[in-house]
């Protein structure tokens, strides 16, 4: 309590933030969950916009949502200060100890309750896709029971690999000009204060739900000439939004790491920014940037918030899909929703391996 607690506390309090604002935003499974008894900020901005048609309560609940944000924000933001001076300080030798004591015991009891909450409801999903054998999936090529989709699940599932890999593609590109931007203006002269509140801002699609961000474009496409809300791009955009503060939050502090005399030495030999960038920043980062593509390909996969006010009903994607058929009656559609459900696993655990398999090198603050 005298010594590790207080080394602690500003990662345990840049985590509870974090964990605030993933918690605060999550909608899926209290949409599912809840239902109608029991509601949040972002089922009530849902149920207002699509059943309702209360339009500015939704945007009231949206600007109460933001400004819960920036302050969860501005939390994370002071611990991760403190946390980096902490981190100078530190000495760059450390002695290796296996825990021992009630710590230790209690660490592998955490462990393994959060394995089995996780595992087991999983387990019994893929096997009620296989309780009727293969018919969920051979279902996956028709529509549900009387029409209950207006694409095929095979249809929805495409939807959503071309959607992820779009938004994925999009989410990296920008996440690395902006990591980059914020280490080049961090080492150079700008105020300290400007790169915070950078950072902040780029940060707030993490806290600002999926669903506001949704509800954002549809109001806001709504004003503009023309009719944007049926363009495709639509949802890749949305999903990027949502992805790409993962994408910093996992590169930043890599390139913030980067020795910067290596960068000097290959500059004092000649190499253009470009070729440092390639020679220097690259190798260390790439490991990190191969595992942020990942974890946002997850992500966009399973993004259900913003998509189910984009996307439109032939082009639903596959958490669309399953959302539609366990909310319309028949077994037919229950068990097409228990292969859907069981294919995002298996796409989210090929995507876990991926990054089991880049080696366990640190990447950034997840």
């Amino acid at each position: 309590t005298s010594v590790t607690l207080p080394a602690l506390t500003p990662a345990l309090t840049s985590a509870a933030a974090v964990v605030f604002l993933f918690c605060a935003t999550s909608f899926g499974v209290v949409l599912i969950l809840g239902g109608s008894r029991y509601r949040t900020l972002e089922t009530e901005i849902y149920l207002r916009t699509v059943e309702l048609l209360d339009l500015s309560g939704a945007a009231a609940l949206s600007l109460v949502q933001v400004a819960a944000v920036v302050a969860a924000l501005s939390v994370g933001a002071l611990a991760r200060r403190r946390r980096e001076t902490a981190l100078a300080l530190r000495a760059t030798s450390t002695v290796a100890g296996r825990p021992q004591g009630p710590l230790a015991w209690a660490a592998v009891a955490a462990a393994l309750g959060v394995v089995v909450l996780l595992v087991v409801p999983v387990a019994v999903l893929v096997y009620r896709s296989l309780g009727d054998g293969l018919a969920g999936y051979r279902a996956l090529t028709g529509f549900g029971y009387a029409g209950s989709l207006q694409v095929s699940g095979l249809s929805a599932a495409m939807n959503s690999l071309r959607a992820a890999t779009d938004a994925t593609l999009l989410a990296v590109l920008l996440g690395t000009l902006a990591s980059v931007v914020l280490v080049s203006l961090s080492r150079g002269r700008a105020r300290r204060g400007l790169v915070e509140a950078l950072d902040t801002a780029l940060m707030l699609p993490l806290g600002v739900s999926a669903v506001t961000v949704g509800f954002g474009y549809l109001v806001t496409l709504d004003l503009l000439p023309g009719d944007l809300r049926t363009s495709p791009a639509l949802v890749p955009l949305a999903q990027a939004l949502v992805v790409t503060p993962l994408v910093i939050r996992m590169l930043l502090p890599v390139l913030r790491s980067i020795d910067t005399r290596l960068r000097q030495a290959a500059a004092a030999l000649g190499a253009s920014p470009a070729r440092v960038w390639r020679e220097v920043d690259l190798p260390v980062a790439g490991r990190t940037l191969l595992t942020a593509t990942a974890f946002g390909y997850v992500v966009a996969l399973g993004e259900f918030g913003a998509t189910s006010f984009l996307a439109r009903p032939d082009t639903a994607t596959l958490p669309v899909a399953i959302a539609r058929l366990i909310s319309r009656p028949g077994e037919l559609n229950n068990q097409m929703a228990y292969a859907a459900c069981t294919l995002l696993i298996v796409v989210t655990v090929l995507a876990a391996a991926l990054v089991e398999s880049v080696g366990r090198a640190r990447v950034g603050e997840f």
